[in-house]
């Protein structure tokens, strides 16, 4: 069953502590499309290689035709590798095909059954250029290698699988980078790759993944037609690669590449706001301004924007530096979502930005209700009561903030199609070292409060930290936290 594993990539918070005039951070939602198919495959039968007609040149059932080249021939060599394949004893294999290979160089047979043991061994990039030597010399062989590879493909991508089920995340990377490897055909491993590489923050790879699994759906394999149900699930992996490849390219500063992904897919489907969203913060990005800004204004006009892409909208805006209406569109979200403590944080930054003191207070104060220990809540507030001269009020919030018992920091909610986990750093500041502390979150969707979970943390000493995780077993799309007494 498909899940999601990440929606949204959390915090990209200051790590520093702000005092009352330094530049605000952002939490930022970054919507990374996660569905890892996690349908264990029958493993492929071979078809054999097909014959052409006696008088002309091979064909495939697709209509490829080859160039003569070199048959395959028998060899005692071959038939030794046959036999110990035939045993499963696949390194014995792969060292009779060596000696094959150096016997007689020429033969593609040799090739061939080397490749095939060697994908039998989990040795891919071996298998991969042993069967492309065998298919130079003798291209008709693709018709029997391609299956070849197909069925290893199906053993990599199943012991991919098994080992992510089993929470061996770095075995099934390794499963489907070979299996991507061996057969590009299939978009599965590709996609199951990309998002597990995105998971683990290796980006770089994860975007050339999705580049070359692109690239592979647009060729087609030459032993069998694609029918319509296939066809179908690679339209479906077209779209989902090429949106998270949009985002990941958004992440990744990668902005030229990004407009020019995001332009094809809004072609496909001109009416989705958040494709238009995430063009017009690529071109803001790129220093195009006038065009970001109207595309912008026709967004934030339209009556049936959800409160996510509200949200989203909200990022790019403020990543383009234009703050008022990033506020007035983190505002309209927290109307709707009273207490969606990341859009009121985002808020306050917004308005702390464009140094909209009197607008500032208020949100302010909203903020340091739904996240109470944050340190940098509790400054904004301070920093918007003195810009006003309201000293008293000042001196009030910062005395506030020197009583806390600890600081949380680095807030990240990650939703799924199942459970919402939030994590977070707690510094240590006027608790004793070791106090339990209970924090109670409380968590939201579009209808209101679904439910909460409650973690004790251990106050650090001052200045150390540490890490927490809540989970609770319910999707949601907002949340708050309390301190119990």
């Amino acid at each position: 069953m498909p899940w999601r594993m990440i929606d949204r990539s959390g915090a990209v918070p200051t790590r520093e502590r702000r005092d009352c005039s330094s530049t605000p951070s952002l939490e930022e939602e970054m919507t990374f499309r996660s569905e890892i198919v996690l349908t264990v495959l029958a493993v492929l039968g071979l078809a054999g290689c097909a014959a052409g007609a006696a008088s002309g040149p091979l064909v495939s059932p697709t209509g490829r035709e080859y160039p003569p080249g070199t048959p395959p021939s028998n060899t005692s060599f071959t038939q030794e590798a046959t036999l110990a394949i035939a045993q499963g004893q696949f390194e014995d294999a792969l060292a009779k095909s060596r000696e094959g290979i150096a016997d007689e160089p020429g033969n593609p047979q040799h090739y061939f059954l080397a490749g095939e043991a060697a994908a039998a061994l989990g040795q891919f990039e071996v298998a991969d250029s042993m069967f492309n030597v065998a298919e130079e010399i003798y291209p008709a062989y693709e018709l029997e290698v391609e299956p070849t590879r197909e069925a290893a493909w199906a053993e990599a991508f199943n012991t991919g699988v098994e080992a992510y089920n089993a929470n061996s995340v770095e075995e099934a990377i390794t499963a489907w980078r070979g299996a991507n490897l061996i057969y590009p055909y299939r978009p599965d491993a590709a996609q199951n790759l990309a998002t597990v590489l995105t998971q683990e923050t290796e980006y770089e790879e994860a975007i050339e993944v999705y580049r070359e699994g692109l690239a592979s759906l647009e060729m087609e394999p030459a032993t069998r037609i694609i029918e319509e149900p296939e066809l179908t699930e690679r339209e479906e992996s077209r779209a989902f690669m090429m949106e998270n490849l949009a985002q990941l390219l958004l992440y990744t500063d990668q902005f030229e590449e990004a407009e020019e992904l995001l332009r094809e897919q809004l072609a496909a489907d001109p009416a989705n706001v958040e494709l238009q969203a995430n063009l017009a913060n690529a071109l803001g990005r790129l220093g195009r301004e006038e065009e970001a800004s109207e595309i912008y204004g026709e967004l934030l006009s339209a009556p049936d924007v959800t409160p996510s892409q509200l949200f989203n909208i909200g990022v790019s805006l403020f990543n383009a530096n234009e703050y008022i209406r990033a506020a007035e569109a983190f505002g309209r979200v927290t109307e709707v979502q009273a207490n969606h403590r990341d859009a009121w944080y985002n808020q306050a930054n917004a308005l702390y930005a464009a140094e909209v003191w009197e607008d500032l207070v208020p949100i302010a104060e909203e903020l340091v209700e739904v996240d109470p220990l944050n340190e940098n809540a509790a400054l904004i507030l301070a920093r918007a009561y003195r810009e006003l001269d309201d000293n008293p009020a000042a001196l009030e919030a910062l005395e506030r903030v020197e009583a806390l018992p600890i600081f949380i920091d680095e807030l990240q909610m990650v939703p799924g199609a199942d459970a919402t986990t939030v994590t977070g750093t707690v510094i240590g500041k006027a608790a004793s070292p070791g106090t339990p502390i209970q924090l109670t979150f409380t968590f939201y969707d579009d209808s209101g409060e679904v439910g909460t979970e409650s973690v004790t943390v251990n106050a650090p000493a001052p200045e150390e930290s540490t890490t927490f995780r809540a989970q609770f077993a319910a999707p949601a799309s907002a949340y708050r936290y309390d301190m119990v007494q």
